[in-house]
C-alpha cells in the first residue's frame, strides 16, 4: 500500500473546495495589517478578511459609497 502523503491531501482539498485570491498593499502595509488584525482578535488575516468582505455584502455598501471612496484613498487604488 502506498505512502499517504499528507501536503498532497491538504493541497488537493483546499484546491477542490477554496477559491484563491492574491490581494496587493503598498511596501509597508502588510505590517501594519497585521498589527491590525491581530489587535482585533481575528485569529488569521483570512479569518478577518472574509469577515469584512461578509460584513460588507450584507450592508450592501455600493461602489460609489463614501466608504469605499475612503478606502480607495487610503490603499492607493483606483
Amino acid at each position: 500500500m502506498g505512502n499517504f502523503n499528507q501536503s498532497k491531501y491538504i493541497n488537493d482539498f483546499a484546491k477542490a473546495n477554496y477559491d484563491r485570491l492574491i490581494v496587493q498593499v503598498s511596501k509597508g502595509q502588510k505590517s501594519v495589517i497585521e498589527q491590525h488584525w491581530k489587535s482585533k482578535g481575528y485569529k488569521s488575516l483570512n479569518s478577518y478578511i472574509n469577515t469584512l468582505i461578509k460584513r460588507d455584502m450584507e450592508q450592501g455598501a455600493g461602489e460609489g459609497s463614501k466608504e469605499n471612496a475612503d478606502i480607495e484613498k487610503i490603499s492607493g487604488g483606483g
